[in-house]
């Protein structure tokens, strides 16, 4: 995706966000199911399989992503901007939690500063 395009998303993302509260409540029933996800690592293939086994996010299949979206996986900017897209689409029904690898220095350790470096040079 192009960079100017990237940061629009980053951008109403944020503004999103800013809006949404720090903690939210979520229930669920059995008629109501909500798929709980953790660690993607930059790993597109495994976000991928997780859409195609569970279906795509919507008011009707809700999701929670725990965390460490980024980091040692080649493909975090991918996840990123898949999972923003959504939230955008659906924010009260993708909810996304941060995990420790959404850190500046964790990020700087483990891969997910020069993978925006190198894909975003800009």
């Amino acid at each position: 995706l192009h960079a100017r395009y990237v940061l629009q998303l980053l951008s109403e993302t944020r503004r999103v966000l800013k809006e949404m509260p720090n903690i939210t409540q979520l229930s669920t029933s059995y008629t109501k199911e909500i798929t709980v996800c953790g660690d993607l690592h930059g790993n597109l293939d495994d976000l991928l399989l997780i859409f195609y086994k569970n279906g795509l996010p919507s008011e009707q299949n809700r999701y929670v992503f725990n965390g460490d979206f980024v980091d040692r996986g080649k493909n975090s900017m991918e996840i990123l901007i898949i999972l923003f897209a959504f939230l955008l689409i659906y924010p009260n029904d993708l909810h996304l939690n941060r995990g420790n690898h959404e850190d500046y220095i964790m990020n700087l350790r483990y891969g997910f500063t020069k993978e925006v470096s190198k894909k975003y040079k800009v």
